[in-house]
């Protein structure tokens, strides 16, 4: 029995949309599981798109490789944004909203020992949450320039505005920092606060943050809790960040 006969193709969304950056939008296609990815055959060039900001529709157009952008867009905190998509019959859609930044307080590098006795080292403080957003860390190693040498690619978990404690505040963490950077770079720690659009949480806890960039490409993602709607899956995210020196 061919495998294939039971493969249900679906559009693929994926779109960050970044305060202060021109909006993207990446449109391709789910592979059959026994089928060799082609990166080059996935990507669709004709999808019709629109992206709708207050009173104002832009159309946003193909400019390669399955990316839709329009330069004239650009994500603003605090605005919502809704996509409209239609390829080979099917009309998809999502809403997103770009969150506020955000105050944020004691910054600074925190240890513990783990079960097996070693110190492991992350970064933590607290932060004032806003309506519609939830909250992850990282940490970064920044040079002079302040521009980033190295930094954490994985948020360990997120955080809602009913995690807050009794004076209204978030405690947030990043990952644990190799202890060899720590040595080398202790001047130049950073901690990165993300802040997303809620929805991002119902993905975010089905999910294995480790892999949710292949996920996004897979069939087997199927049952993971994606905020389009149509024949599709993928993300359509708003996202704002901001980052902090450790004292």
């Amino acid at each position: 029995m061919d495998n294939d006969l039971s493969f249900n193709e679906k559009v693929v969304v994926r779109s960050l949309l970044e305060a202060g950056k021109p909006i993207e939008v990446y449109f391709g296609k789910t592979y059959p599981p026994n089928a060799v990815f082609d990166p080059s055959r996935s990507f669709l060039e004709d999808v019709i798109v629109s992206i709708k900001n207050g009173s104002k529709t832009y159309k946003i157009e193909h400019v390669g490789d399955g990316i839709y952008l329009n330069n004239n867009l650009t994500a603003i905190n605090g605005e919502e944004y809704s996509l409209t998509a239609v390829w080979s019959g099917d009309t998809i859609k999502a809403q997103t909203y770009i969150p506020f930044s955000t105050t944020f307080q004691k910054a600074q590098l925190q240890s513990e020992i783990s079960s097996t006795g070693d110190s492991v080292f992350y970064l933590q403080g607290y932060l004032t949450p806003r309506e519609n957003a939830v909250y992850g860390a990282t940490w970064s190693v920044l040079n002079a320039l302040d521009t980033v040498r190295i930094e954490d690619d994985v948020i360990p978990n997120l955080v809602r505005e009913q995690d807050a404690n009794l004076a209204g505040l978030l405690l947030i963490k990043s990952r644990a920092i190799p202890q060899h950077l720590i040595k080398q770079y202790r001047n130049s720690l950073f901690i990165r606060i993300h802040a997303f659009d809620e929805v991002f949480y119902n993905y975010f806890i089905t999910q294995d943050a480790n892999n949710a960039s292949t996920n996004i490409f897979s069939q087997s993602g199927i049952n993971l809790r994606w905020n389009v709607t149509g024949n599709a899956i993928g993300l359509f995210i708003g996202k704002s960040d901001f980052i902090i020196k450790i004292p």
